[in-house]
């Protein structure tokens, strides 16, 4: 994502990936959640926007947390990645 990877902010937490124009939490499908929170606080203190690059390691069983993602995303205006088993990167939102 040409980014810098562990970006480290003023109160001690990283951003997994900082670029020119996001601020993005890479986790696990199951973990969708909790992405959310962490990609709001990231765009926050880095005045950039939020992202959340979820990683569908299990298919179509990991599709339940995309779409719980997805809703929530549109509403608080995070952009959404995937990545899949085969590392093929889709933006989804």
């Amino acid at each position: 994502m040409n980014g810098v990877t562990e970006f480290v902010l003023s109160d001690k937490t990283r951003v997994d990936c900082l670029t020119s124009t996001y601020a993005i939490e890479v986790d696990f499908a199951s973990k969708w959640a909790e992405s959310v929170g962490q990609s709001l606080h990231y765009g926050f203190m880095t005045d950039k926007k939020s992202g959340v690059l979820l990683i569908m390691e299990k298919g179509g069983h990991d599709r339940k947390y995309l779409n719980r993602l997805v809703n929530v995303a549109d509403e608080v205006g995070i952009t959404v990645w995937t990545m899949d088993s085969k590392l093929v990167l889709k933006r989804i939102r």
